[in-house]
């Protein structure tokens, strides 16, 4: 007969992980390393009895959340695509650069992508791999990546060209001429350039 309070204890103490954890999202990968399970076999039978059980849900195939805890869009954004940050738009307008609020999340990945879900819409822009695994500008905010102010902009111009940007004040001139030259394309250092005379 089974013993259901143990199963239950078991699966608290592995839901206090993850809660301890300070993520709200998890890949199957970290899910093993937090539960210290090796065998794929054992952990998909208890991501299986979690979700049965009402603990987890699945966002989409190999990432999941806790029931009933807020998902952090960000940190949601960052895991829906692995190879990705957040850039472009989303940290021009955080950082008052535009004032447009496009209702979607934008970032730097290894492949062109729009993912919907009940999350919200998430906008992944295609950069070369010598880009992207540059990581001039690009700032660990723990369970993702996102670009510094002066990488997005740089980002935000290779992509669609130079364009007007408010409240310059806090930009790093240096930093942004930096930046812009991992890109290795003649147009975008001149559009840098010429924002750099409006600093």
């Amino acid at each position: 007969m089974l013993n259901y309070t143990k199963i239950m204890s078991k699966m608290a103490k592995k839901l206090n992980i993850l809660h301890q954890s300070g993520q709200t999202v998890f890949s199957t990968n970290e899910l093993m390393l937090h539960w210290s399970i090796e065998n794929k076999k054992i952990l998909y039978t208890q991501i299986s009895r979690a979700k049965e059980q009402g603990f987890l849900r699945t966002i989409q195939r190999g990432l999941y959340a806790l029931d009933g805890l807020e998902v952090d869009r960000l940190e949601l954004a960052g895991n829906l695509k692995k190879k990705s940050y957040i850039s472009f738009e989303t940290v021009l307008a955080k950082n008052g650069l535009i004032n447009q609020w496009y209702g979607s999340y934008f970032l730097a990945s290894d492949r062109e992508a729009d993912i919907e879900n009940e999350y919200g819409k998430f906008n992944y822009r295609k950069l070369s791999e010598k880009i992207l695994n540059n990581r001039l500008g690009i700032i660990d905010s723990g369970h993702y990546f996102t670009a510094g102010t002066e990488r997005a902009i740089c980002d935000y111009f290779y992509k669609v060209g130079f364009q007007q940007l408010d409240d310059l004040e806090e930009i790093d001139q240096n930093k942004l001429i930096e930046i812009s030259k991992i890109y290795h394309n003649k147009r975008l250092e001149k559009d840098i350039l010429k924002l750099t005379k409006l600093l």
